[in-house]
């Protein structure tokens, strides 16, 4: 795990947190250490491609999908949060731990064990301005998930 990359990324919360705003923003998701929900891996795809879309069209900056627009792509009562917060999974474990994620890749993209394991890898909702040693699950088990899914077939991304 790239510990210089986690403390960056919790200084980054705690300097907005604490310094910009001078008040903790609102909860996102469940209370603190709680499990987050599974929820449905094509949903997690649906997400992921709109974000890539959107990121093609706008090379560069930073963006973000408001929540009623990703219902629109995911199913119909989609627990919007804890799809956000799990698609952010597969993103993490390209920048943790490059290598190891390539294997659940094809051009780049995720294959479907990969959101199948996102989609239900045990994790927890984090407290906003706390910081923490490792992401809100674990990337042996993600790993382990991933590969289980995959079985011994060939994936589509």
């Amino acid at each position: 795990m790239d510990e210089k990359f986690i403390r960056k990324a919790s200084e980054a919360v705690d300097n907005w947190t604490n310094k910009e705003l001078g008040k903790t923003p609102p909860r996102f998701g469940g209370d603190p250490g709680e499990p987050i929900p599974q929820v449905d891996p094509e949903d997690l795809k649906a997400l992921w491609r709109l974000q890539r879309d959107v990121e093609a069209r706008h090379p560069g900056q930073q963006i973000a999908i408001d929540n009623e627009l990703a219902q629109h792509y995911c199913k119909p009562g989609a627990d919007m949060q804890a799809v956000s917060y799990r698609v952010s999974f597969l993103w993490l474990m390209s920048r943790i731990v490059p290598e190891q994620f390539a294997a659940f890749t094809k051009d780049g993209q995720p294959i479907d064990a990969a959101f199948r394991a996102a989609a239900k890898v045990p994790a927890e909702w984090m407290e906003v301005g706390v910081v923490r040693q490792r992401p809100p699950f674990d990337m042996n088990e993600f790993t382990r998930l991933c590969a289980e899914e995959r079985g011994g077939g060939s994936e589509r991304a």
